[in-house]
């Protein structure tokens, strides 16, 4: 049974940045094209929770395929929490204390 996936405010604030910078380099196709990849991996958490790679205080990482981020999220009783959409090339570990 698929669980309620759900984006801290952090989360949030990184997809928002993503898409904004996508759209200032006057990439409009790649911004829609970076959220329809990040609805198919929420719905594809929602159905498999535990499919990413687990690096950190019960934190797993799932990369998106055709752009350079990874969904960061902790596995909860009935709901994934994604805690960061961490681009690969930028501080790495930077959403260790989110939750």
């Amino acid at each position: 049974m698929p669980v309620r996936v759900s984006l801290s405010d952090e989360a949030q604030a990184d997809v928002d940045a993503a898409v904004d910078w996508y759209i200032g380099e006057g990439a409009l196709i790649a911004a829609e094209d970076f959220a329809d990849e990040l609805d198919q991996a929420f719905a594809l958490l929602s159905r498999f929770p535990e499919l990413g790679k687990i690096i950190a205080r019960n934190a797993r990482t799932l990369p998106l395929h055709s752009f350079p981020y990874s969904l960061i999220y902790r596995p909860q009783v009935d709901a994934i929490r994604v805690i960061a959409v961490a681009h690969h090339s930028r501080r790495p570990g930077y959403w260790v204390r989110r939750r």
